[in-house]
Order: structure tokens, then sequence, then C-alpha cells
């Protein structure tokens, strides 16, 4: 919906000046006349109200000649918050949030959240996010200032090349979100970042900035001189009524769930066609106006395209708040087909610094992968393959790994192994005292108490045909310290075929198990993909 709005130009310069002076020009000789007035100014007011959807667009006439533009903008009401972005012609040129500091583009640089690039001349449209009216109609003021030069320093930034930092396969320890300074409520540099990642022993970091791309040829001009420590390519897709994470996609996801019939189906699927995996964040995390749209609310998704789901974000010590209910939520999912990679991530804003009990430093959770090397497409396909572990309070968490085995196969974390009689083994390294949960079919089958440093327990069973699942965890008192994804055993003849083996490597991060190179026909579900040997 478009927002009601009155222009106030200068009237000595600009575009103001030529529709006042020649009003029966076309529009390209009225840029012709304003571009000999350059820097020029345009003045927009206006109110948003609750009704029309979640966004209100303003058109802004960018003159011929600029080289830069500025976009000054204030929310005439305390108590409210809306949220900012801007797009030119040819679509999107960033987006801020709820951060109120102007909004700078150039051809050679731009303020964070936005795309530097050639400023072409015409209708671009300021995008007004209605996060949070108090009292409406709220009003808004907007001053944008066209200039033929450029006011702002360009920054280093490259494109984004793909890059293999280790060629082992083996379990690799990361956070799939995490925030730059390029998202509007962030404060932490790239390069902080990578040193706080290297200090918690990280192997990888996804940098999920909130609904911009502009992060990626930053994070590849830092990914040339870092060698330790992957940068990976992310997206927080945050909408009005849900977070998600679009993994491993370096071209902005439109968000605007709403505008022009957009749905969340949408969004999910535009993930998938840039070959990216779908994590929905914190789904439980029901906060209110503390925290806009953080639980998950689409009764539409369609579950089928979401890849993972995030069963921890932030400090431990906040985990009784909703970990239970996001577990249940991600076995109910299971119970419906849709099997989902658990995994974990900090919501770091800040690279560690100053933060409050409620905010977590990168690497807490810690989410470990199996995957054939340290790169963003392998690290993909292990979540994909739901070979994931999740150390909910961080990177020291003991050691958890476990695999169920028949008389004729043997099935590793992420994969199925055909019915029968079965072995569920499970093992954990420097867990004494803890507890270690065995979870068939989404409910608790037994808890046994850990006593030493290296403990093994297994059990036996006779699987139903119809297909059962299981995973491990290891508990402190009542709550899931490490966690598991699935194994399953399908009624479908096959399984895994006995692939894999299980043994604790010297130096591995966790309980390594050599995985059969199993594929999945589609991602996530599955209803949607029974897991067969190569």
């Amino acid at each position: 919906m478009r927002a009601t709005a009155h222009r106030r130009g200068d009237p000595c310069t600009g575009l103001s000046y030529a529709r006042a002076m020649l009003p029966g020009l076309p529009t390209a000789a009225l840029f012709a006349a304003s571009s000999l007035a350059l820097p020029a100014t345009d003045n927009v007011t206006g109110e948003v109200e609750e009704a029309g959807g979640d966004y209100e667009l303003v058109e802004i006439e960018v003159p011929e000649g600029t080289v830069e533009l500025e976009i000054v903008h204030e929310t005439l009401s305390g108590d409210s918050i809306l949220d900012w972005g801007v797009w030119d012609g040819s679509g999107f040129r960033g987006w801020s949030g709820g951060l109120v500091d102007p909004i700078v583009i150039g051809e050679e640089s731009a303020s964070r959240g936005y795309l530097p690039g050639p400023i072409e001349p015409g209708t671009w449209t300021i995008v007004i996010g209605k996060a949070r009216l108090e009292d409406p109609p709220v009003g808004y003021e907007i001053e944008v200032e066209y200039r033929d030069e450029a006011t702002l320093e360009p920054r280093e930034r490259e494109p984004f090349e793909a890059v293999v930092l280790d060629d082992d396969a083996r379990w690799y320890r990361g956070d799939f979100h995490v925030h730059s300074l390029e998202s509007g409520d962030a404060t932490a540099e790239l390069e902080e970042i990578v040193e706080l990642a290297r200090e918690r022993g990280l192997d990888f970091v996804v940098v999920t900035d909130h609904n911009t791309v502009s992060q990626v040829e930053r994070l590849a001009a830092v990914q040339r001189d870092v060698d330790d420590v992957l940068l990976m390519r992310g997206i927080e897709v945050t909408t009005y009524a849900g977070h998600g994470n679009a993994l491993g996609v370096g071209e902005y996801v439109d968000h605007r769930v709403g505008l022009d019939g957009r749905t969340i189906g949408d969004v999910i699927g535009d993930v998938r066609d840039q070959g990216g995996l779908f994590s929905i964040s914190h789904p439980s995390l029901t906060l209110g106006d503390l925290c806009i749209g953080c639980a998950w609310e689409y009764e539409d998704t369609p579950w089928e395209l979401v890849d993972a789901i995030e069963i921890h974000t932030g400090p431990y010590d906040i985990a009784p708040i909703f970990v239970r209910t996001t577990m249940e939520l991600w076995e109910d999912l299971a119970d419906s087909g849709h099997a989902l990679a658990a995994i974990g991530g900090s919501d770091d804003h800040r690279a560690g610094v100053e933060l409050t009990e409620t905010q977590a430093p990168i690497g807490e959770p810690t989410t470990l992968v199996w995957a054939e090397e340290l790169s963003e497409a392998a690290i993909l396909e292990g979540v994909n393959a739901g070979r994931t572990i999740v150390n909910l309070s961080g990177p020291s968490d003991p050691e958890l790994g476990f695999e169920v085995e028949s008389d004729a196969a043997r099935a590793e974390i992420g994969e199925t192994i055909a019915a029968g009689t079965v072995e569920v083994r499970a093992r954990a390294r420097g867990a004494d005292g803890l507890r270690l949960a065995l979870h068939r079919n989404g409910r608790v089958e037994e808890t046994v108490a850990i006593e030493g440093d290296d403990h093994e327990e297994v059990w036996s069973f006779e699987t139903s045909p119809e297909g059962e699942r299981y995973r491990v965890e290891l508990r402190d008192g009542s709550l899931p310290r490490v966690a598991s994804s699935h194994i399953f055993v399908d009624a479908a003849p096959g399984g895994c075929g006995g692939c894999g083996a299980a043994g604790l490597a010297g130096g591995a991060p966790a309980l390594v198990l050599v995985l059969g190179a199993l594929v999945r026909v589609g991602r996530g579900g599955r209803a949607r993909a029974q897991r067969s040997p190569n």
C-alpha cells in the first residue's frame, strides 16, 4: 500500500525547482533540468495506518547525475518503531530495519545494510515496515539529498568465491546464527567475529544479517586473509510473524510477506532456488515487542521445504524458556514426515562484547556437522543430510555420538536402516555426572546415569515395520545439554547397506562416525526423502 505523502521540495534546487518551473515537461526533461542544480533535496511527510498490510511505499525521483543519495528519516512517535529499506528501479538496494541512522547509497560505497552500485535515475522506492505502531496513525518525515559528489569512503569488498579451508572428512564445529555490523541492530565487525570464533575453537560461522546481503562481499574480502575460520553466507529473513535463516545464499531474498500477495512459501522457495537451505530461527521465542516476530507463527508453512530448526538459540541459562517447546515442535514435525536437522545459533550481535544475561557469545550454542571438507557447500550438505549434533551450552560440552546397527547394516546420524532387530549404541566422553537419554519416536525410551569419562550404552529393539526414529541426548538434570539429530529405521528394503564405521578418533571434536555417502532425494523431510545408499 502506498503511503499518503506530501512533498515539500526546496523551491530553489533540483527536481522540485524543475517541477515548479516546467510543469509541462516529461519526466526525462525534468531530470535533465534538475541535474543542472545538484545537490538537490526532496522532503516527504506522511502517516502509516494499521490497516493495509505491514509495509508502506514512498516513491522518490532520483535525478540524472546523482552519484550518492542520503535519506534522513524520523518516526514521529517515540513509542512506535518503523523499519526502513530502499529499492531502485532494478530492485533491492538495502535494508536497515529500525536503525535510525541516515541511509547513504553511492556508486562506490553505502552505509551498513545497503549495496553500493550505479545510481539509476528515475523512480526509487522507500519501503517502510510497520514493526510496531502505538496509537496509529504514526507520522514520519523523510528528507532526501541527491549529490553529484560522494561523501562516503569506499570499504573493502570482493566478489564471493567458494573456498576450501580443510579437506578432511570429519566433524566441524560452528555457529549458524551470527550478526555483523551490516545488521541495523548489531555492532560486530567481521574481523571481531573471526577472532572470537577462533578463540572458541570454531571452524565456521554463518553471517546471517537481517534482510540484506551487503555483508557478502565484505566477508569475501576478510576471508582472503583468514585460513582457519570459514565465513559462510546467510540472511536472517526477519518478518513480523517469524524469523528464518537462509543458509548459503548470496542474493537478497524478499522478506516482505504480505506485500503484493507474497507468502512465506514464496520466501522459502526463493532460498531453495538459490541452492540454499532454510532453517527456522528460535521458533518458540514468544517475547512480544521485546523481540518483534521472533516466534514462528506461519500456519501456512510449507514444512516440506524447511531443512533445519534451531533447537536452541542464545545462552544456555535461558534454555528452560523455550527449548522444550521447540524440541516438541521438532518431534511433532518428524511425526508428520518432516525430518529437520537440529542446529543451534548464538544470535550474537556484538562479537561477545558487553553482553546482557539474555545474550550469548559466538559458539553458544555450537553445532557439529559431519562434512567431507570445510567448505560452505560441504557444511550445507552435512546439514541437508541431517548429520548434526548440537552442544547447547557451547563448544566445551561433552562429546556424544551414536549409531544403529542390524545384522546386515549400520546407520549413523542422519542415515536410515531397514526395519528389523537393531542395536542402538551410544557413547559419551567427558560427561561424568550427566544422564544419557535415548529417544524413540519422539519419546524418552530410557535414561541412564553416566559414570566415568568414557561411557558406552547399548540397547536392543525389535523395530516396527512401519518405521521408527532414534536420537540421543546428554542431560543436565531435566534439560538437554547435547542433542543429536535422528537416525531412522525405515520399512523400505535396503537401508544403509553396511556403510559407515563408528569410533573415537584422536583429536576429533566428537564421536567420529565415518559416514556412508548417502544421498537424499530433496531436502529435509523424511516423507519426501527416503535415504538410500549410493
